[in-house]
């Protein structure tokens, strides 16, 4: 049985989207690392330019100085990222170290020393040239790293672009605690608020004044207002705990717990860090970091071509529809999308009826309601083509859970635990459960259940390369068809 309190029916902001996008903070490590990355190349062949030109006057070899600098920035990033000098954190932090900056440019340099030695070509390369690099691509590190800080502290004040929200779920002095350390910590943390966690008193000194219950807490975090959300109860029952996360785990948030004796029920989370505390994280926001950022490229590039390539079956299509008889070519019904979301998705007219309300009869094997054309339009899930219109509009994906109408949502969050978890993504016009069998009619909850299990793994475990996947199965799927409606 689902659990009461977040269900799909929570609220969602007035616009139907995140206020703003929490991929900031993830990218910008990147980003800096990309910066030093050209720094150093662009610092090897600049003092090599200005070092044969202005100096010896004679010609220099680009393609050598470029090769060299390519190599010290990579060697130089690898050893920064491998050492964590790219996470949030270390950009943030008061404390960070030059020592670190000096010590792997000096192993690069003297990497790149045995390099040419070992293959007797360190002649072709002035000494000159060598230190003037050392210290100018040094400077440079240097100067874009102070200068990187100085803008994420200035960006993550009063809840700026690189602010972590942290909603603490527990009115407790150990969440009072962690409040307060996390919010006095440089590390950009923005404490939203600390909610009741509504559990059974067991001796914890319970604080008055927490800022709602479990069910504002979904609201704020449906409204884009909350990153995070951690978990400070520390003598809470295993039976509780275990209901708490499970209530929590259908939020688009990263989950975790403060330290208490339940991280021993959570032995696969991985210690992580909220400013300075160290917590056990349970569950990652979906498409955390660049995963957003490629799953949107991929919907519009893949979708835009394959609404070109589709055009003129769907012209056909329509066509067909239209001189069948009376009615609309296309069928219009809201479904829950994104984070609850409402929206209208797209597809063609297959049957005579045109349900979106509270009650919605599904189609099955044999149905009167099912036009001839529409047997096989839905046979070969070419009913499903419009709604690459609503990939390219933003409310689904090419690769997601499939969206359900409105009254089978509400129903099915009622009967499923963590059904609601299906809308951590955006919905998708295929998905790992249509590929593994888990397509057509769904009126029995085993199927239902067995539909939603894939589609949470496949939330748990997004990847290009799992969408590429899905995407050439989806074409075999589509040739041989098994149990379309």
């Amino acid at each position: 049985m689902a659990e009461p309190g977040v269900s799909s029916a929570d609220s969602f902001s007035s616009d139907g989207v995140r206020r703003r996008a929490p991929i900031a903070r993830a990218l910008f490590g990147d980003v800096v690392q990309f910066i030093d990355f050209m720094l150093v190349i662009m610092s090897s062949v600049g003092v090599a330019f200005f070092y044969h030109t202005f100096w010896l006057e004679t010609p220099f070899d680009f393609q050598s100085y470029a090769a060299a600098g390519i190599m010290g920035a990579t060697v130089f990033t690898a050893l920064m990222r491998r050492d964590g000098y790219y996470d949030f954190e270390q950009l943030i932090s008061a404390e960070w170290s030059l020592r670190a900056i000096f010590s792997r440019w000096a192993l690069t340099v003297l990497g790149l020393l045995a390099f040419g030695f070992a293959l007797k070509i360190s002649d072709e390369f002035s000494r000159v040239w060598l230190f003037a690099w050392s210290g100018v691509a040094l400077g440079s590190v240097i100067g874009v790293r102070y200068a990187a800080v100085a803008f994420v502290r200035r960006m993550s004040r009063d809840g700026g672009v690189f602010a972590r929200r942290v909603a603490v779920v527990g009115a407790t002095s150990l969440g009072a605690k962690f409040a307060e350390m996390a919010a006095d910590s440089p590390a950009g943390i923005s404490i939203v608020g600390v909610y009741d966690a509504e559990l059974s008193d067991r001796g914890d000194t319970h604080l008055s004044g927490s800022k709602g219950n479990l069910g504002d807490l979904a609201t704020a975090a449906r409204g884009g207002e909350i990153d995070d959300i951690v978990i400070a109860v520390p003598r809470a029952a295993p039976e509780d705990m275990a209901k708490l996360v499970r209530r929590l785990s259908i939020l688009p948030v990263s989950i975790a717990i403060c330290p208490n004796i339940h991280w021993l029920d959570h032995l696969g989370g991985a210690i992580t860090d909220v400013g300075g505390v160290r917590v056990l994280s349970l569950y990652r926001r979906p498409l955390e970091g660049w995963g957003g950022v490629i799953k949107t490229v991929e919907d519009y590039v893949l979708g835009a071509l394959a609404l070109i390539a589709l055009s003129p079956v769907m012209l056909i299509i329509a066509l067909i529809i239209k001189a069948q008889g009376k009615g609309p070519i296309l069928f219009a019904q809201q479904r829950h999308g994104f984070n609850n979301a409402v929206f209208k998705v797209y597809k063609f007219r297959t049957m005579t009826v045109a349900d979106d309300g509270d009650v919605i009869e599904q189609a099955k094997p044999g149905d009167p309601r099912i036009t001839p054309i529409g047997k096989i339009l839905r046979r070969y899930s070419l009913d499903e083509l419009p709604q690459l219109f609503n990939v390219i509009k933003g409310d689904m994906s090419l690769v997601g859970p499939r969206p359900h109408a409105l009254a089978h949502n509400h129903q099915y969050a009622r009967m499923i635990e963590n059904y609601s978890g299906r809308h951590k993504v955006k919905p998708g016009i295929t998905g790992w459960a249509q590929v593994n069998g888990f397509r057509g009619e769904t009126s029995e909850t085993e199927q239902m259940a067995g539909r939603v299990r894939y589609d949470l793994a496949y939330v748990d475990n997004w990847s290009l390369w799992f969408d590429i996947k899905i995407l050439i199965l989806t074409v075999r799927a589509v040739v041989f068809p098994k149990n379309a409606v």
